[in-house]
């Protein structure tokens, strides 16, 4: 179905983004009702549980090839996984949900930045297609009100919010360079684990500040299986092979229709309202993806 790789890889980025668009609506069933913390510790709980049996064999048998990457496994899922979480939480204490939502939009232009730090030339078309589809994104955002960026007011929060970005970029920058013969479904299994780890100790200070809420409940159950199995499993792995296939740089444009398709969710499932202001996002932000995807032509 896929001869051209490249297709394979925008195909499952496309795939992933809308998943993570749809979790957005989805734990919205569950707010107030479980803690942000032990919501992202139980999803990723899950999805190891699930995972672990199907590839501890294989694992078990690729150990010599698997103890070369661990470390960039790990540092993997520290910075795109568990640590995301924590610190837009933490973010969301001190600064705005508009701060929030602008900041987090920035990863893929960061993704092409650190390429660029990193002795890996960017064409022409990377960079514009970049810039529109981010404009796009900060249209959205602002409800088409460009002006109230100029009434936006930074805080501790914004850095912190900068520094989950920064790290979803890097996430996809390693991931986009471990070899072919990983598999992807060891790569998931082994960051599940990792990012169980590595969010207990932030359940436990929730925990610790009589902040932890939990609510047994179909919508809780719902929540948590939904983000386990299509959020973490799916939308992770697929995006682990669109970073393998069509490149961190192609992958990271496509992140950037995440507002557009959480808005189109929102409307089909939440009842919430589209107008021109969503219209006008969607064509800067399918623009600037199609643009950055144009292969430079080369002169004869």
């Amino acid at each position: 179905m896929f001869e051209n790789k490249i297709y394979l890889g925008t195909a499952c980025a496309s795939l992933a983004t809308m998943l993570w668009a749809g979790s957005f609506v989805i734990a919205r069933l569950a707010v107030g009702q479980i803690s942000p913390m032990l919501l992202a510790a139980s999803c990723w709980f899950i999805a190891l549980l699930i995972l672990f049996p199907c590839n501890f064999s294989v694992i078990k048998k690729e150990w010599n090839v698997v103890t070369k990457f661990l470390p960039q496994i790990f540092f993997a899922a520290l910075t795109g996984v568990a640590a995301y979480s924590p610190l837009s939480y933490f973010a969301a204490q001190t600064t705005s949900a508009i701060n929030l939502s602008l900041i987090s939009v920035t990863s893929p232009i960061f993704i092409v930045i650190i390429s660029s730090l990193m002795g890996q030339k960017q064409p022409f078309n990377t960079w514009a297609g970049c810039s529109v589809a981010l404009l796009g994104s900060i249209y959205l955002v602002c409800n088409g009100e460009i002006a109230r960026l100029l009434e936006l007011h930074f805080a501790l929060g914004d850095f912190l919010m900068l520094i989950a970005a920064v790290g979803f970029a890097i996430y996809s920058l390693i991931l986009s360079k471990l070899p072919e013969e990983l598999s992807h479904l060891i790569v998931m299994t082994l960051m599940a684990f990792f990012a169980v780890l590595l969010l207990i100790p932030c359940v436990l200070w929730e925990y610790s500040q009589g902040m932890m809420l939990f609510m047994l409940n179909a919508s809780v159950l719902f929540s948590i299986t939904f983000m386990a199995i299509f959020s973490s499993i799916v939308a992770w792995g697929t995006w682990n092979i669109g970073l393998k296939h069509a490149g961190s740089e192609k992958a990271g444009m496509i992140y950037y229709s995440l507002p557009l398709w959480s808005g189109i969710f929102a409307f089909a499932f939440l009842d919430e309202t589209m107008g021109a202001v969503h219209l006008v996002s969607g064509i800067l932000i399918i623009g600037g993806i199609a643009w950055a995807s144009r292969t430079p032509q080369l002169a004869k």
